[in-house]
């Protein structure tokens, strides 16, 4: 017993000296995304971690009876540790840094550690916490101290009269071709079908850009990503353009945020304006695949239910339930809820919708889906998987499924509050995702149609016909503008893309249809595919079935979505009346919007330049009224 005794101390010793390597690690994701793992969840991770250090340095205490045992134990279960990583590193250089690097420095900082033992005893155990400390506390610190301030909250004015609620809900990474809406053969989508039933369906709406934060960012402020700021060059938006959070508040509205989609938070600036935020990522859901410990609870069968949807809807329910909309004191809403169920990694799901479109079971599909997210960021092994985007295809319908679920749910409680026929309802996507398509898996890089086609339907009984299909390509970044017409209210001066009412009764679409994507994550596919190479800003433009392609490296691609659908054949070279003709589309929407040059450096809040001869020539074009 004491060996044991021994063993569990001086594996203590390397357990703390791994929490601190492993908690300065995080400040990487902190200077890249501003985002990582919730404190709480954090520490966790890092408790199940030391204790299963503390376990192996217990299973392997009859090493210290060896001449040099301290030494000899502390080295084997260092390679212990090293080989736990080994066996659950995820295919992606930005994971497999940290965890390949992160046991031997823990080793160097022990054995250090002991030299300093011999002057003063307790000195590395309190140096130890204080490194541990410090490297839980920076990352979250920098966050405070470098997030958008927030305009201070101030007492909401009268709302008008019989104003409707809103009711605007993000299915995340949810692309439009996989739902039953638009055509899917597998019945992935019944209440989102339902509901486009009863409103307008756009058939051919294009996403901002490839992920969360730029696309709603755009979402927020009417604005492209090259207009707020916020993508991966600045991951912040700022406070120069109002939100459509704060141009409700101002109308009078109590504005309420349920997400469990970490980049909606303050520290990057996308709940200005929202009066109460219910963050569900913070209990966990798809954060927790970033932990070592919980990618082991996982493979071992013990892993989360979902990504945090069934509590953003719960939350949401009880929210619904207590704030009677006939109240004496009740205000119209503006609720917003993002649902992240479709998003990587595809198998963290409930049983019955991992199951519902595969015969494989969980134990099979984990590692796949593990592999396919190191895709993501910069992985190769999954071309290397037979049937690799089968089985993505088949987990990523069943997290639409489960999407499709939880939208049902919020449909119900607005039922049940008597408020659905008097909410202008908007079920939409950010961005869509890559299944193999073109060699990409994931979303983030590459401007394909899978990548940015999404679903986008209204409903509201009272402005918005029943059973309209809507053709005209249009953005959803004109969702701001259409809620503010709807409402009766004037947007900001500036958006860049006006409301779509207009194109559901065969008018003009608002705007441009554009999608942006401003640098892109270290490690991803290179410049092998100029749509989707991280290192050039890239541009896409829609006229009809046409869709131009630019990048800030001079490149030009052309793809006629009606012949070539999959956009395998770039038909630039054959077509360059086509290509000159939409390059002045597009610098006419520049001048009139005061977008700028893709090799520019983007200036947000810049005023546009409302030049006349402009205006008129998109008004010749149809794009505005």
């Amino acid at each position: 017993m004491d060996a044991v005794r021994k063993g569990v101390w001086n594996a203590a010793g390397y357990a703390l000296a791994v929490a601190a390597v492993d908690a300065w690690w995080q400040l990487g994701n902190a200077l890249f995304a501003r985002i990582g793992p919730p404190l709480l969840l954090t520490l966790g991770g890092l408790a199940i971690q030391s204790l299963l250090i503390v376990a192996a340095g217990a299973a392997l205490a009859p090493l210290l009876k060896l001449r040099g045992g301290r030494t000899v134990h502390l080295l084997a279960v260092a390679c212990v540790w090293l080989a736990l990583q080994v066996a659950l590193l995820v295919d992606s250089p930005l994971a497999q840094v940290p965890a390949l690097s992160g046991p031997p420095a823990a080793l160097v900082l022990v054995l250090a550690g002991r030299g300093l033992a011999r002057w003063r005893p307790a000195l590395p155990l309190a140096l130890g916490a204080v490194l541990l400390a410090a490297g839980l506390a920076t990352p979250r610190l920098y966050i405070v101290a470098t997030m958008p301030e927030a305009p201070p909250q101030v007492a909401l004015p009268p709302a008008a009269v019989d104003a409707p609620d809103v009711v605007l809900i993000v299915l995340d990474t949810v692309r439009a071709s996989n739902m039953s809406a638009y055509g899917y053969a597998r019945p992935t989508s019944p209440v989102f079908d339902a509901l486009a039933k009863e409103g307008v369906l756009y058939l051919d709406a294009t996403s901002p850009s490839t992920w969360s934060l730029a696309s709603h960012a755009s979402l927020f402020t009417g604005l492209f990503p090259s207009g707020h700021g916020a993508h991966f060059e600045s991951k912040m938006l700022d406070n120069r353009a109002p939100t459509l959070a704060e141009t409700l508040a101002a109308a009078g509205y109590d504005t309420r945020c349920f997400t469990a989609n970490a980049f909606i938070s303050p520290a990057i600036g996308l709940t200005r304006g929202f009066r109460a935020t219910d963050e569900a990522w913070r209990s966990g859901g798809a954060a927790r695949t970033f932990l070592f410990a919980f990618r082991l609870l996982d493979r071992l069968g013990f892993g989360a239910a979902d990504k945090g949807g069934a509590a953003v809807v719960s939350s949401f329910e009880r929210w619904s339930e207590t704030t009677p909309a006939d109240a004496p004191d009740a205000r119209p809403a503006f609720v917003f809820i993002n649902l992240l169920e479709a998003h990587f990694p595809y198998h963290q799901l409930p049983d019955a919708y991992l199951e519902e479109f595969s015969n494989r079971s969980r134990a099979e599909l984990q590692p796949i889906s593990m592999t396919l997210m190191g895709a993501q960021f910069g992985g190769r092994e999954a071309s290397r998987i037979e049937g690799a985007a089968r089985a993505a295809t088949d987990m990523y319908d069943g997290g639409i499924l489960y999407t499709d679920h939880l939208l049902g749910r919020i449909v119900e409680a607005l039922r049940r509050r008597g408020t659905l026929d008097d909410t202008v309802l908007v079920v939409m996507s950010d961005h869509g995702e890559m299944l193999g398509e073109h060699g990409f898996y994931g979303h983030g890089e590459a401007l394909y149609e899978p990548s940015i086609r999404v679903p986008l339907m209204l409903r509201y009984p009272a402005r918005v016909p029943s059973g309209v299909r809507v053709s005209t390509p249009v953005s959803t970044v004109g969702v701001y503008a259409t809620i503010a017409d709807l409402l009766d209210l004037d947007p900001p001066e500036r958006v860049h893309v006006g409301s779509l009412v207009p194109a559901m009764h065969g008018g003009a679409p608002g705007g441009p249809v554009m999608s942006e994507r401003y640098g892109g994550r270290p490690g991803g596919d290179g410049p092998t595919d100029p749509v989707g190479d991280p290192s050039v800003r890239v541009r896409t433009y829609r006229a009809g079935s046409l869709k131009l392609i630019q990048t800030s490296g001079g490149k030009r691609l052309l793809f006629d979505l009606a012949a070539d659908p999959g956009e395998t054949t770039d038909v630039a070279a054959a077509r360059p009346g086509d290509v000159d003709r939409l390059l002045d589309e597009v610098d006419t929407w520049r001048a009139a919007l005061a977008i700028p040059a893709l090799d520019a450096v983007s200036e947000p809040g810049a005023e546009p330049d409302l030049d006349p001869e402009a205006r008129e020539r998109l008004r010749a074009l149809g794009y505005v009224d």
